[in-house]
């Protein structure tokens, strides 16, 4: 599947406002509850799709892994959570001032998790 300059920049984008909605609900969630999960989860999510498709970890991804790791010990230890929508809103900064590097990034990770799931349906027809 070839993917065109204009839809990876439209993936890029969609993600970013993702991100920039899950942080802003977060950050309210801990204005009212007193802790931010959604962040924390997606960064998760995050951390395990990088390990399992062997991505690059990048400023972005060592940003939020911290975060993570922050939050994790935070909820263990206080029981609440903040550091992970705050980062996530550092990370939007960064993706949208080195847009070019990330939409590069961007591909060459697509190619790998596609290349992967290739590989995984040749596997299971073996």
């Amino acid at each position: 599947m070839l993917m065109t300059k204009e839809s990876i920049e439209r993936a890029l984008t969609a993600s970013l406002t993702l991100m920039l909605g899950l942080a802003t609900l977060d950050l309210a969630l801990y204005i009212w509850a007193g802790t931010a999960v959604l962040t924390v989860v997606a960064h998760a999510m995050s951390l395990w799709l990088v390990l399992r498709h062997r991505l690059i970890f990048d400023l972005v991804k060592l940003l939020e892994t911290g975060a993570l790791f922050f939050d994790l010990y935070l909820i263990n230890r206080y029981g609440y959570a903040v550091a992970s929508p705050v980062a996530t809103l550092f990370a939007i900064i960064h993706i949208s001032l080195n847009k070019e590097y990330h939409l590069n990034k961007l591909k060459s990770d697509l190619d790998k998790v596609l290349a992967s799931k290739q590989q995984d349906v040749e596997d299971d027809e073996k």
